[in-house]
């Protein structure tokens, strides 16, 4: 049975306008979605100041959370825990969490401190504090706990992104290599059929061999990694809840069926003693597996989390899949194409090696397409508005300009490559296609680490300092140091119109609120001093934009009022 050949007869306009319909699909279809669960809603609110003793806490998330790995604690004055233990997930609300507290509990500081596992498989960690009766100041150790919706994991997830790695580059060689033989990239004047191509039986299997085996040990890391326990606590009881109760779990069991059966049909398809048609056809089999596997990677990711679930997956595999076609069929240019043209006379080799090129081009050219469209749509489905500063005071966003940065690199050296093979001079491609193949490996180690990074999480931001000028002229100073979660100093300084320091004032309020997140009001009071000069130790206890309001009342009645809004970083 002979294998069609499949060629692309289009001129650059259908391609320009090709691209600009999915460039136009990817800008009017996204719907934000932020990736890695937060609270919207806390009962007993952030710093909120109870008269009695509540019942219970409820945390309420945007998104579902997974029923596993997942816990609240909470820590009293005394340092004893006031929740009853029984933490649970709701199971017609799951993006509800919530627990008992016990009865007659003291007046004080109380901290919270949850985790839990986010609908796209990161786990997530928060802590903040609510007070029953008079405060009794920050908890010790609070700016040493995660707040607000950060991820954790600390060096497993570079261990689990590795992981990660190793199967894309393993399914990218033997996708690509399947489309190689299978779509005629390959000179079909060379192969009696599709799949005799000098080294390709060795690439499946090396690339076979490294993505099970990296598949296979990913379960246990990602249990570790989503669980939060050491590895001394690791068990098989763990493992089981892994399987049971995670999203990942449930997937690692298809890609473990995916892998038995993407063996079978890699030997079905070099298997002399059947026919040629069912060589071919399980080498086709074998091309739709690698797509699954890649297809699960997709729905475990950020995309998971989105609010058009199906379509945000659909576009990462797309894109994943775009990725591994163009990676791994360079591979398989790099190793079979040249034994193969090695087979031809001298002075016909060049002839059929850039006949090659050429039509790997015009792949190539769909590919990048596709990468671009696609890119564009996860980008703003992925990251928080506002998207510039996003991408550039984000991990998430600058990894993300990393990987732009290399794509542009890439195909600097696809032009070349065909401006080459238009020209069909010169020698075969080889210093220059393991550059663009180094490149493309390094991409893929980048999607792996996104994979594991927030996109909401700020870079550091450092003390910040804000003037505001009232309608009387007087002028308004905050500064907030070191502007981190846990222990800051507040300080506000008021001149009048003329630069005189105001030293008439009864007290300075700051009222700080959440922006992001529905936490109540937190307010310090700063008493009257013969300075001028107003300083508070306080705490701030969640990342993210705050407005602090600055309320200062004089000995007249007079009051001066300013809004600042600042950013808190992570410690």
């Amino acid at each position: 049975m002979r294998v069609r050949s499949l060629t692309l007869h289009w001129s650059k306009r259908h391609w320009a306008l090709l691209t600009s319909l999915l460039l136009v699909f990817c800008l009017v279809m996204p719907q934000w979605a932020s990736a890695h669960a937060y609270i919207v809603k806390a009962s007993p609110e952030e710093n909120e100041l109870l008269v009695t003793a509540p019942q219970r806490l409820t945390l309420e998330f945007n998104e579902s959370l997974q029923t596993a790995f997942y816990d609240i604690k909470i820590t009293g004055p005394d340092g004893n825990q006031a929740g009853d233990g029984n933490v649970q997930i709701d199971s017609e609300r799951p993006h509800i969490m919530e627990t008992g507290l016990k009865p007659g509990l003291a007046d004080g500081t109380y901290l919270v401190n949850w985790k839990a596992v986010s609908a796209d498989g990161h786990p997530i960690s928060g802590a903040y504090v609510f007070h029953i009766g008079e405060p009794t100041g920050a908890p010790a150790g609070l700016k040493d706990l995660a707040s607000g919706s950060g991820a954790t994991g600390g060096p497993l997830k570079w261990i689990v992104s590795f992981t990660d790695w190793i199967q894309y580059l393993g399914l990218s060689v033997i996708l690509g290599t399947l489309a190689f033989l299978l779509l005629r990239i390959a000179p079909a004047s060379l192969l009696r059929e599709p799949m005799e191509a000098p080294g390709s039986y060795k690439l499946f299997w090396i690339s076979y061999a490294a993505s099970s085996f990296a598949a296979l040990i990913s379960l246990p890391l990602n249990t570790l990694y989503e669980s939060g326990v050491n590895i001394g606590e690791f068990s098989w009881a763990l493992l089981g809840s892994a399987l049971k109760l995670t999203s990942f779990g449930q997937i690692w069991m298809l890609q473990m069926l995916i892998a038995m059966l993407l063996a079978v049909t890699l030997l079905s398809g070099y298997d002399l003693d059947r026919s040629l048609r069912v060589r071919i056809w399980s080498s086709y089999g074998s091309l739709v597996l690698v797509l699954g596997w890649l297809l699960t990677h997709a729905m475990t990711g950020h995309p998971a989390a989105a609010e058009q679930r199906v379509l945000a997956v659909a576009m990462d595999f797309v894109h994943l899949a775009a990725a591994a076609f163009w990676i791994g069929a360079l591979t398989a240019m790099a190793v079979c194409l040249p034994a193969l043209t090695n087979r031809l006379p001298a002075k016909l080799r060049g002839e059929v090696y850039w006949a090659a090129i050429r039509r790997f081009t015009v792949w190539g050219i769909g590919a990048v397409a596709v990468l671009v469209a696609t890119g564009i749509y996860g980008s703003l489905v992925i990251l928080p508005a506002p998207l510039l500063n996003s991408l550039f005071t984000t991990a998430y966003g600058l990894v993300l300009i990393g990987k732009i940065l290399l794509l542009i690199v890439m195909i600097g050296f696809a032009l070349i490559h065909a401006k080459r093979a238009r020209a069909a001079t010169g020698k075969q491609l080889s210093g220059s296609l393991k550059a663009e193949l180094v490149t493309g490996a390094i991409i893929l180690a980048l999607a792996a680490v996104l994979t594991h990074l927030s996109p909401g999480q700020p870079a550091p931001v450092g003390p910040y300092k804000g003037t505001q000028t009232t309608d009387d002229g007087s002028v308004i100073t905050l500064q907030v140091s070191p502007n981190v979660v846990g222990e800051n100093q507040f300080e506000v300084s008021i001149k009048r119109a003329d630069g005189s320091i105001v030293k008439d004032l009864e007290q300075v309020t700051l009222s700080l609120i959440h922006l992001d997140m529905d936490m109540g009001i937190y307010e310090i009071t700063i008493p009257k001093n013969d300075t001028g000069v107003y300083k508070a130790e306080d705490y701030i206890s969640m990342p993210g934009k705050w407005s602090i309001q600055v309320h200062a009342l004089t000995r007249s009645l007079d009051a001066l009022d300013a809004e600042f809004k600042i950013e808190a970083a992570k410690p």
